[in-house]
């Protein structure tokens, strides 16, 4: 694996998105790769300042609703999830 395809890959691996197969490779060069691990570990620490320091909101009651109502009357689904007529 290349430095370029290592880095583009970095944020997936740190937030947790990739596949078993990719995650060993990419820990494989991490393992190899001592400015990718500075990389790697910038990020955790990112992540760990993020997690301790971000404000979360609540959003409110019955949201998602209103949206996936909104996403049907856009698209012409009717609330059972037909088409119209």
């Amino acid at each position: 694996m290349n430095r370029g395809k290592a880095g583009s890959w970095l944020d997936g691996h740190l937030d947790g998105e990739w596949e078993h197969t990719r995650l060993l490779n990419l820990e494989a060069h991490l393992a190899a790769c001592s400015r990718g691990r500075g990389a790697a570990g910038e990020g955790v620490n990112f992540g760990s300042f993020l997690q301790v320091k971000i404000t979360v909101y609540q959003a409110p009651p019955g949201l998602k609703a209103r949206i996936q109502e909104a996403l049907r009357e856009e698209s012409g689904e009717s609330a059972l999830g037909t088409q119209p007529g």
